[in-house]
């Protein structure tokens, strides 16, 4: 981890320690692939949520830039936007070089992207699909610029998602059709509550440079409007899962839905 995210992390370790839950953070940290479950058993096994959250802090800053980004994004899903907001000026600068690195081949400016979007990492038990990617692809580059949407759709656990995460870990994917970053946004089976608190943390992370007021969205509706607003401004495209209608944006959006 690099000086000045280690020193962000330190300084605010105190809020960070008194305030999160670790329990929801870990589990994305784990989907990212930067905590391990032996990592994790160390957390939970600490008698009280203090010394739960000192722990994991404690585990983070003998880890690298990936996870420092990994942990400020679970942060921003998990509701936490005001300790998110402490670690934003200390997100390290990772390289963009299109060489390779050890993770499969894959460059490391397809791993960064994919991280600061909080695209899941392959699971264990990974199966090859290179037709139906290669076709998600290929449906992506048609929009050529213009906005529009490419649905997966199948039965429930058919791998729908696994396939949309592989279909976007591609350097000249990324570079053509995301140039404005991938976010990772899952709201399949939300009410309206929870579906609002998702958006909300979606305007957050496109908002860095709080060109809005601080005040978040009061209702899923101002959420869609700063979001249409903030996506022409900015020219993103993004990846949804499990949308189901809700929203008409200006942006590349790859979805999956169940049948």
């Amino acid at each position: 981890m690099d000086a000045k995210a280690r020193n962000c992390l330190l300084q605010h370790r105190e809020a960070l320690e008194k305030d999160i839950k670790t329990s929801y953070i870990m589990d994305h940290m784990i989907s990212d692939g930067v905590l391990t479950v032996s990592e994790e058993e160390k957390v939970k096994n600490q008698p009280t949520q203090h010394q739960r959250a000192a722990m994991l802090i404690k585990l983070i800053l003998k880890k690298d830039n990936y996870s420092y980004i990994s942990f400020y994004n679970a942060l921003l899903h998990e509701g936490y936007k005001d300790l998110a907001a402490l670690l934003h000026s200390g997100i390290p600068v990772l390289s963009s070089s299109s060489g390779k690195d050890s993770n499969g081949g894959i460059t490391s400016y397809v791993r960064t992207v994919l991280c600061e979007g909080g695209v899941p990492q392959r699971p264990v038990v990974f199966v090859t699909r290179k037709k139906l990617v290669n076709a998600i692809q290929q449906k992506l580059f048609k929009l050529n610029g213009d906005p529009g949407w490419v649905t997966i759709y199948g039965m429930a656990g058919c791998g729908k998602s696994v396939l949309a995460a592989e279909a976007v870990r591609d350097h000249s994917l990324l570079e053509g059709c995301f140039p404005g970053g991938v976010h990772w946004v899952s709201v399949g089976k939300q009410d309206k509550s929870g579906l609002l608190i998702k958006l909300q943390n979606l305007c957050t992370r496109l908002d860095q440079d709080e060109s809005f007021p601080q005040r978040l969205p009061l209702n899923i509706e101002e959420a869609k409007d700063r979001l249409r607003i903030l996506m022409l401004r900015k020219h993103p495209r993004y990846r949804w899962s499990n949308v189901v209608g809700v929203l008409d944006l200006p942006a590349h959006i790859l979805k999956t839905s169940c049948l």
